[in-house]
């Protein structure tokens, strides 16, 4: 029986790390990444010129990506994934917002850092999305849709943003697929460490479907992949568990060993001269279509 835990385990890392080498973000190459091809020479340097005047002065990194498709995505977990890969902001501030289309898709998002969501709040960023930016968009004029959209960013960060007097129909969208893995992870702890009484009385089959299905609930537009991740790392914790428990040693070493399973921190954006500061995002923004 332990052998064929182990095979699976092994079974469960091979799959979800092939899994994980599929995902293949594009390189964070200046302020403006037009993979979509939707911008001319002048229209970037324009738009590049306004984001750099920007966080020369306050520090707020904003970057625009353009894209052809999501390959299946769903575009707010894509920008919050991207947005943390890239690391945009400062690491002490974490104000960084991205700014993503995605052209075939026909959907856009706005991503913003956690130092920035008090003031570029979700819903300020649909407004913008709705009002600002789509109806360029549907006249198919994508330069003046992000010109403006990013103005509107850089005056919701500066308090200068007005509010759309237009009937609103928005609606929060549910954090619950956002929540970083952080989170998950000190779910998981808490339960292995504090909860060990529990553990022996409802077993670890009852137990592990438990977590498998907070885990659903929680990476649900993440898809396979990261259900998968957390087989392995819940198979681990309970392994290491049992052990200690027969043994009367420590064991959570292995816990500290696979800790960067909680965050996209570990991917190094780009080599070149522009890149990220360090920031991180919690799923705050808005997304919207045209």
């Amino acid at each position: 029986m332990k052998k064929f835990f182990y095979y699976f385990i092994l079974t469960c890392f091979i799959f979800s790390t092939n899994l994980l080498a599929q995902i293949n973000f594009p390189s964070l190459t200046g302020r403006v990444v037009d993979n979509a091809k939707i911008l001319t020479t002048s229209q970037l340097k324009s738009l590049t010129a306004i984001l750099k005047k920007h966080e020369e002065q306050t520090s707020n990194q904003i970057v625009v990506l353009t894209l052809k498709n999501l390959d299946g995505y769903e575009i707010a977990d894509y920008g919050y994934q991207i947005a943390r890969y890239w690391k945009l902001g400062q690491k002490d501030k974490n104000n960084g917002v991205l700014l993503l289309i995605s052209l075939e898709d026909r959907k856009l998002r706005i991503e913003v850092g956690y130092g920035l969501e008090g003031v570029l709040t979700d819903k300020i960023s649909h407004e913008i999305i709705e009002y600002t930016i789509k109806p360029e968009f549907k006249k198919g004029d994508y330069y003046q849709g992000v010109l403006k959209g990013v103005k509107a960013i850089i005056k919701s960060i500066k308090g200068e943003y007005k509010k759309s007097n237009s009937p609103q129909t928005y609606k929060d969208e549910s954090f619950i697929s956002h929540l970083p893995f952080e989170f998950l992870g000190f779910i998981t702890l808490f339960i292995f460490i504090f909860l060990p009484k529990i553990i022996r009385l409802i077993g670890f089959s009852l137990l592990f479907g438990f977590l498998s299905g907070i885990f659903a609930l929680l990476a649900t537009s993440s898809g396979i992949v990261f259900f998968i991740v957390f087989i392995l790392v819940s198979s681990v914790l309970f392994m290491n568990f049992k052990n200690a428990s027969n043994k009367n040693s420590s064991s959570y070493s292995s816990f500290n060993n696979s800790s960067s399973f909680g965050s996209s921190s570990s991917f190094s954006s780009s080599s070149s001269s522009f890149s990220g500061g360090g920031g991180s995002f919690g799923g705050g923004g808005a997304s919207g279509s045209w």
